[in-house]
């Protein structure tokens, strides 16, 4: 499959920080509605739940994505197609800036697979980038989720991470693994662990296993994130293909194992995960950290840098 190129702009040019996803959302609902088979339900926490085709699955695939992002942006911006790479930048200053691939890379793999599955459940979570809030309420909403096989949510940078250890546990089982250990290799994907996002919460709260796959994005929270949009393909593929080969069959995991979440955070002092966070992000948007220098040449344009990049 290729990237359909015009949504996947549309997401990017859609600003929707933490606490400010409305748009995000309604550009969402609004695009599902041109979707034939497909059902809603927004719970008390704004987190949206889909399912397409109600009736006949003996089980669904579940896939989550979240609707906010880091940054918030001071102008209008356009984005830059310099394949494989896609940048944001201000349309007047022509200054660098974020795209929101973070996570609406994650979200463009879900509106997509609705489009070509025949039978799919997805949930679109709020505040993740605030301690994964909104996937804290959602995982009450059990009835939803009684007849999911297992969850893959695309919100890991790069192109070949697979995350099987998250939020101090093991997300995933030894048999999903060995599943879809040749399309791993197929695709280019390795196991590696990674720190804290709402696939973690779902696994955790539901004992499902759960996998958080790299989607393209490289720099994410800052001002010189971009994607690369083969390696956004890549993970679009290889999802399609794990579900595919999956069929029906349900991967029940008990996450009681691992560490204790409270090892993340062990340097916080007692501030909990979610002031911690919200007080980090607040402080680089006050002093425009976001605006780092490349680790390959220390400048802030990788739109026109000449230099092969270490990544």
């Amino acid at each position: 499959m290729k990237i359909n190129k015009n949504l996947l702009k549309q997401l990017y040019l859609i600003q929707h920080p933490s606490n400010y996803e409305n748009d995000m959302m309604s550009f969402i609902i609004n695009y599902c509605y041109k979707i034939p088979n497909l059902t809603f339900y927004i719970d008390h926490y704004s987190n949206i739940f889909i399912t397409k085709n109600s009736t006949n699955p003996q089980s669904y695939s579940c896939l989550i994505a979240h609707t906010d992002e880091a940054l918030t942006y001071k102008y209008e911006k356009e984005i830059v197609d310099k394949h494989p790479w896609w940048y944001g930048k201000y349309v007047g200053s022509k200054k660098q800036c974020a795209l929101g691939a973070d996570d609406a890379n994650g979200i463009y793999v879900i509106l997509h697979l609705l489009e070509v599955l025949p039978n799919l459940k997805c949930v679109f979570t709020v505040e993740e980038e605030l301690g994964c809030l909104g996937a804290e309420q959602a995982v009450y909403n059990v009835d939803f989720f009684k007849d999911c096989q297992y969850f893959i949510q695309a919100d890991r940078r790069g192109k070949s991470d697979l995350i099987t250890f998250s939020n101090c546990i093991q997300i995933t089982s030894e048999e999903f693994v060995s599943d879809i250990k040749f399309l791993m290799n197929k695709y280019g994907y390795q196991e590696r662990e990674g720190i804290y996002t709402d696939v973690g919460i779902f696994v955790r709260e539901l004992n499902l296993s759960g996998i958080n796959v790299s989607c393209g994005y490289y720099d994410e929270h800052t001002m010189r994130e971009r994607t690369n949009i083969d390696a956004l393909e890549n993970c679009l593929n290889f999802i399609y293909d794990i579900i595919i080969e999956l069929g029906y069959k349900v991967y029940p995991h008990d996450a009681n194992c691992g560490y204790p979440e409270t090892y993340l955070f062990e340097s916080v002092s007692d501030e909990d995960a979610e002031s911690y966070y919200a007080r980090k992000e607040r402080e680089a948007l006050e002093d425009n950290r976001y605006y780092i220098p490349c680790d390959d040449c220390l400048t802030y344009d990788c739109m026109n840098c000449n230099l092969q990049p270490s990544w």
